[in-house]
């Protein structure tokens, strides 16, 4: 029997629940009959795949910097042991790889933090230099860039020298899909706690990528009804609602472990982020067959022919998000066909072709360390 490649997947949280995780667990479900992969994270949920083996990397969760930098260290112990023919990191995961999955480029996301907390600024400026180090590291010869612009990040910021792979995440079209019929729509907006008969928004993700700028758009359209689908501390966002007087008229139902369900019960995605290396719910919602307005600094709006399949919006100018509204609100044949064009993108962005072009780089890459 022949012996598989051993390439190791480099991870904090092998977790499909979160983005890094879900774009690994997808991968190695798929390539794990032609790589034998030993997954190095702190915690994991196992795939179900064969070939794959866990190995636990200790970590100090007190916060991300103290996560990282204690996971660093661990990491290269549990991978000499491994041996392993190709190491693929996820991120700022490891001082030894050959494949660098970059999910996000702090020196390019400080242009976007602003009017953000301290904590996230101070976050950033001080991680960047030791991603300037990572990207710069002697072994690492490939980048998997998750969008053109983050590729392009890497190269400005911090002096990526090595081959650079634009692969798109990819999109489970079958989990995300539309409302098989209005009472299918109905339930879920009683399970949702949202209005019936109304236009539905639904942002989903972390509040400071544009929950702001979606609640200060109701004011303008008395018949809309918002849908909030987060993790994030809704506090601040509760008093800026009240202060707008659309606090009647959003549901913060905070997160829920099946949100295929909530985009089943609307009818719009709006997400103005100024900047989000990819966005995985941007073409989960489009896969569901809502109309998406995008923030133009998100990654998967690269995939959105404005006013085609999507909206893509400025969202330092809230007169361009709220013309994008009107439009859908104005043409529903056109934004029907919008939402039908929208899933058709995303069917074709799928997690196979995702494998298959990251597959096709473990094979460039083992070709150049096992020539």
């Amino acid at each position: 029997m022949q012996k598989l490649p051993r390439v190791s997947i480099v991870i904090h949280d092998f977790d499909p629940n979160l983005g890094q995780g879900r774009y690994c667990h997808e991968i190695v479900r798929r390539l794990a009959d032609q790589f034998e992969f030993h997954i190095h994270a702190n915690t994991w949920k196992p795939v179900d795949a064969p070939n794959t083996h866990y190995h636990k990397v200790a970590a100090n969760r007190f916060n991300v910097i103290t996560t990282i930098a204690s996971f660093l260290p661990f990491a290269e112990l549990s991978l000499a042991r491994i041996q392993p023919d190709l190491i693929h990191a996820q991120g700022l995961s490891s001082w030894r790889t050959d494949i660098i999955t970059g999910h996000m480029c702090n020196g390019a996301r400080l242009r976007h933090l602003r009017g953000a907390g301290w904590r996230s600024r101070w976050f950033a400026e001080l991680i960047t230099p030791f991603e300037r180090a990572f990207y710069r590291q002697r072994r690492a010869r490939h980048l998997i860039a998750i969008a053109r612009s983050l590729g392009r990040d890497v190269e400005a910021q911090y002096g990526w020298q090595g081959r650079t792979h634009v692969i798109y995440h990819g999109t489970d079209s079958v989990r995300f899909r539309p409302a098989a019929d209005p009472e299918e729509r109905r339930r879920l907006q009683e399970r949702f706690k949202v209005p019936q008969n109304r236009w539905l928004w639904i942002f989903m993700g972390e509040a400071v990528k544009g929950l702001s700028g979606a609640i200060d758009q109701l004011q303008q359209f008395p018949g809309a009804h918002l849908l909030v689908v987060s993790r994030s501390n809704f506090t601040a966002f509760r008093e800026q609602a009240r202060a707008r007087g659309v606090l009647d008229r959003i549901t913060f139902h905070g997160y829920d472990p099946k949100p295929e369900e909530a985009f089943r019960a609307v009818d719009v995605f709006v997400y103005p982020a100024a900047y989000d290396p990819f966005g995985l719910v941007v073409t989960e919602a489009m896969a569901s067959g809502l109309a998406v307005v995008v923030g133009v600094g998100v990654g998967a709006s690269e995939l959105i022919e404005d006013g085609r399949n999507g909206m893509r919006c400025d969202p330092e100018d809230p007169e361009g998000i709220r013309r994008a509204l009107i439009q859908l609100s104005q043409l529903p044949d056109n934004a029907a066909a919008l939402r039908r064009a929208a899933r058709e993108t995303v069917i074709d962005q799928s997690w196979d072709r995702c494998a298959e072009q990251t597959g096709r780089v473990y094979e460039t890459a083992l070709q150049e360390r096992h020539p």
